[in-house]
């Protein structure tokens, strides 16, 4: 894969689990990161583990979900590292496994915040910067769920499957401009987002026989964030060891 030193990227959700892992994999090709989280503790031990592995990065404990807040925040980054030429839209929120029915509409509401209304203003804040760069990526890290209905969790599937909609409209409208803008949509990986009870469960679910690591959700962020990706937009990667091969 091409270096991409030079660029600046902002990764959201960078404190923990795939955010993290997403950080180094681009720091690793020249990257230079901008942390987002609203953990600031954690936050900076993020950085520091990045800064360690040789990169470079800075933090910023900021909710996006206000626009004024995604305004500053890129204004502060631009100003920090220069310009800004990748947004990897990797925050969210799962809340509890219930029915449309069952859903408290204050958790719905702060689904669709930080899952849609974050993102979307954040694209639209750095949308100057992404316009100037000759490498400008938006990058979503979405769900196997905004794909293929769970039987469950339908506050957060509507969220991501609407953040899906969003990448896509993003993708033709800004594809003249050279802006690219696709999404990964992951299956099972190891996070927090995954109770340890369920590990066994899911891996009697998926073909390859287990769930995936952060790591390999990374390696297609990497990728498209590449040179290499340069023809490809408006698409949904699905990454899931051959779930929706058999419709989970």
């Amino acid at each position: 894969m091409s270096d991409m030193s030079g660029r600046t990227a902002v990764v959201t959700g960078a404190a923990r689990g795939m955010g993290r892992t997403h950080c180094l994999a681009l720091a690793a090709r020249g990257v230079a990161i901008a942390m987002v989280d609203l953990d600031e503790a954690e936050l900076g031990q993020a950085v520091q583990e990045v800064v360690k592995a040789g990169g470079t990065a800075r933090p910023y404990a900021v909710d996006i979900t206000s626009g004024a807040a995604a305004a500053d925040l890129v204004t502060r980054v631009a100003a920090d590292f220069g310009g800004i030429d990748v947004l990897v839209h990797n925050a969210g929120l799962l809340f509890s496994l219930t029915g449309l029915a069952d859903t408290d509409d204050q958790d719905f509401r702060r689904l669709l915040d930080v899952n849609v209304h974050a993102p979307l203003a954040l694209t639209r804040a750095a949308l100057p910067y992404l316009r100037s760069s000759s490498h400008a990526r938006v990058i979503f890290i979405s769900s196997q769920w905004g794909q293929v209905p769970a039987g469950h969790s339908y506050g957060y599937m509507v969220s991501k499957a609407a953040q899906l909609g969003l990448m896509k409209t993003m993708a033709t409208e800004f594809a003249p401009e050279g802006i690219l803008v696709n999404a990964i949509a992951p299956g099972a990986i190891r996070t927090r987002m995954v109770p340890d009870d369920r590990y066994e469960e899911e891996c009697r679910l998926i073909p390859i026989g287990r769930i995936g690591e952060p790591q390999e959700i990374s390696a297609v962020v990497a990728f498209l964030a590449s040179d290499e990706a340069s023809f490809v937009t408006g698409q949904t990667i699905p990454v899931n060891g051959g779930a929706l091969v058999v419709g989970i």
